[in-house]
C-alpha cells in the first residue's frame, strides 16, 4: 500500500481530473523540458487571485504632493531666457541639446551663461564642420575650458583653437592645451604694443579715414594676436589709438 485511504482517493481524483482536462484541451500550464524531448508539469499558470496588485499585500495610496515633476524643455527654455539672458533660438539650442547638462555645469561653476551656450551650440558645430574630431572631447574637457576663460585665463577668441588642440590628443589638459594652440591671456601692455603698431603700420588709412578706419584694423589686430586677448580688450585699445592719430 503506498499511502493511506484518503490520500490514495485525492491521488485517484487528481488524476481524474488531469485526464477530463487533457481530453477537453491543452491544461494551462507551465511544463518543463526533458532531454528526451518529452515535457513535465512544474506548476500551474497563475490565475485571477496572483494578478497584479497583489492579494496579500495591502495598497498604499501615493501622496502626488510629495512627488517634484521634472521641469519641462519649454519651461527650461524660458528659464535660460529669464537667469541667464539667452535669447529665445540659443535657449532652444541649449535645452534640447546633447550639452544641456554640460551647460547646467558650466554655469553653476560660474562661467557665463552666454559663452557656455555659444561654445557648447555654436564652437563645437563650426569644429565639427572643419573635420576637428570633436567626439573624442569629454565633458571635462569642455568645462575645464570654459573654467579657463570664467577665471580670464583665456580669451573667448581661444576657445576654439584649445579645443582643437584637446581634440588632437585628448590626454592634454586644458593649460598643455593652450601652450600647444600658442594661446592665452596676453597682458594689457602687450595687447597695447601689438594695436598700437598695427596703427603706426596704417597710419596713412587712420589719418584719412579716422574712426572708418576702425573695423579692418580690428581684423588685422586679432589675427596678429591670434586668440592671445580678449576682443573687448583690443576693441577698447584700438579706439583708443586711432582716436589719438585721428
Amino acid at each position: 500500500m503506498a499511502a493511506d485511504a484518503d490520500v490514495a482517493e485525492r491521488a485517484i481524483d487528481a488524476v481524474v481530473d488531469r485526464a477530463e482536462t487533457a481530453i477537453a484541451g491543452v491544461p494551462e500550464e507551465t511544463r518543463g523540458a526533458d532531454e528526451d524531448g518529452t515535457s513535465r508539469y512544474l506548476r500551474p499558470l497563475p490565475g485571477a487571485a496572483r494578478m497584479y496588485p497583489e492579494t496579500d499585500v495591502p495598497p498604499v495610496e501615493p501622496d502626488p504632493s510629495a512627488i517634484e515633476p521634472p521641469e519641462l524643455l519649454t519651461e527650461k527654455i524660458d528659464r535660460y531666457r529669464a537667469e541667464h539672458g539667452l535669447d529665445a533660438g540659443l535657449a532652444e539650442q541649449v535645452a534640447y541639446g546633447e550639452h544641456m547638462p554640460t551647460f547646467e555645469a558650466a554655469v553653476a561653476r560660474g562661467v557665463d551663461p552666454t559663452t557656455a551656450a555659444d561654445t557648447l551650440e555654436g564652437t563645437l558645430t563650426e569644429l565639427r564642420r572643419d573635420d576637428v574630431p570633436v567626439g573624442r572631447l569629454a565633458d571635462d574637457h569642455l568645462l575645464s575650458v570654459l573654467e579657463l576663460v570664467a577665471d580670464g585665463d583665456l580669451p573667448n577668441e581661444g576657445i576654439g583653437p584649445v579645443l582643437s588642440a584637446l581634440a588632437d590628443d585628448p590626454s592634454l589638459d586644458a593649460e598643455a592645451a593652450m601652450e600647444a594652440a600658442g594661446v592665452g591671456g596676453a597682458d594689457r601692455e602687450a595687447v597695447r604694443k601689438v594695436v598700437e603698431g598695427v596703427v603706426e603700420r596704417n597710419a596713412d588709412q587712420v589719418e584719412r579715414e579716422g574712426m572708418g578706419a576702425f573695423s579692418g584694423l580690428m581684423g588685422e589686430c586679432m589675427g596678429e594676436l591670434r586668440g592671445k586677448a580678449d576682443g573687448e580688450v583690443v576693441s577698447e585699445l584700438l579706439r583708443e589709438a586711432i582716436g589719438k592719430r585721428a
